[in-house]
């Protein structure tokens, strides 16, 4: 018979203190980690609040974006508003009609643009900024020109007659302003631009006037 002598009650097995203390560290740092990150995404929400609502700050003052585009809207809201609801009148009467225009036709129309103003000395670039404008505004506008003058037309009949008349009617005007007499092809471009502008007009008018606006703000 065996005989087995009993374990001393020093030989019991402990888990070591060094492995508790390991794994207390380790979740002091992930909560350090943790609170690090709020604390980041505070202050990143701070800075991004700052610029979204305070456009600057006077001694101290802080003057509210709200307030600079009040200013604007008293200035020019109404022009501007009208001028973005004629927009979307020709976007919409040209999905009515079908009438597409692809970028390459864009950038067609971009290059044009860019031709003749490098041919003055500058670049696009410069003039954009001077306007106070980017490449895609401009893209937007050529592309509303474009789908106007698919609908409208480009060409305005402009007869001798009419041409004798204007000439003859700035003869006065113009020799009394020491101005030389226009050519009659520059007078026929001059009419011809003017027919054109009527008829756009004319286009916008009718557009107007078919469709339901309604207006949520006064100027």
């Amino acid at each position: 018979m065996w005989y087995t002598e009993p374990m001393s009650k020093k030989s019991t097995v402990k888990t070591p203190k060094k492995t508790n203390e390991t794994t207390k560290k380790f979740k002091v740092s992930k909560k350090i980690i943790l609170v690090s990150l709020i604390v980041l995404a505070l202050l990143a929400l701070v800075c991004f609040l700052r610029f979204a609502f305070i456009a600057a700050i006077v001694n101290g003052k802080p003057i509210s974006r709200l307030k600079v585009v009040k200013e604007l809207e008293r200035q020019g809201g109404k022009t501007t508003l009208d001028t973005i609801i004629t927009q979307e009148l020709i976007l919409q009467e040209a999905n009515k009609r079908k009438i597409t225009f692809s970028q390459k036709d864009i950038d067609a129309e971009i290059k044009k643009i860019e031709k003749s103003i490098v041919a003055q000395g500058l670049t696009l670039d410069q003039v954009l900024q001077q306007e106070g404008m980017k490449k895609t505004d401009l893209a937007a506008e050529l592309k509303i020109q474009l789908i106007v003058q698919k609908i409208v037309g480009n060409n305005a009949n402009v007869t001798d007659k009419e041409v004798e008349d204007y000439i003859s009617s700035q003869k006065e005007q113009l020799s009394a302003s020491g101005t030389e007499e226009l050519s009659a092809d520059q007078v026929k471009q001059q009419l011809k631009q003017q027919k054109l502008q009527q008829k756009i007009q004319d286009f916008v008018a009718e557009l107007r006037n078919k469709a339901k606006i309604n207006y949520f703000v006064s100027y």
